[in-house]
């Protein structure tokens, strides 16, 4: 595929992105590491964890997550997507991650001496990844936003 007037087309950028998770309002991300996947000798991946981390607030949701899931009250598997945005705004690419479930939770350290914001960050476990392109709303699955109260 080539871009205008035949050069390469141009990498995306990956500093424009927005994360959906089913059933938790709002994303607020600021970094995500996407998971590796492997195909194992026996023909099934194997991912690896997903890592997003964001700004801490008092929104306790991502933390109330991992608690049920330490706890053993079987949190509730949820999907995840991760659009990543073009300088307009637009959707270029979408990585839809399902069965996710918490496995860490982690906050960054406390410093007197500093001035950056504490990071709230949830691993997860994956259980299945499907690549769309971005540009349009067809074939996606729809992930259920719960709006802020």
């Amino acid at each position: 595929m080539t871009g205008a007037r035949g050069q390469p087309p141009t990498p995306l950028g990956n500093m424009h992105f927005r994360l959906e998770i089913d059933g938790i309002a709002g994303g607020g991300a600021v970094e995500i590491i996407l998971p590796e996947a492997r195909i194992a000798p026996t023909r099934r991946v194997r991912y690896g964890p997903l890592i997003v981390r964001r700004g801490l607030t008092l929104a306790r949701d991502w933390y109330e997550w991992w608690d049920a899931a330490r706890r053993g009250r079987r949190p509730p598997r949820r999907s995840l997507r991760i659009v990543l945005l073009d300088s307009a705004g637009g959707d270029t690419a979408v990585w839809m991650y399902r069965d996710a479930l918490p496995v860490a939770y982690h906050l960054s350290p406390l410093n007197a001496l500093g001035n950056e914001a504490v990071l709230e960050t949830l691993e997860l476990s994956v259980g299945n990844f499907e690549a769309a392109p971005g540009g349009t709303n067809a074939d996606r699955p729809k992930v259920r936003r719960r709006t802020a109260r």
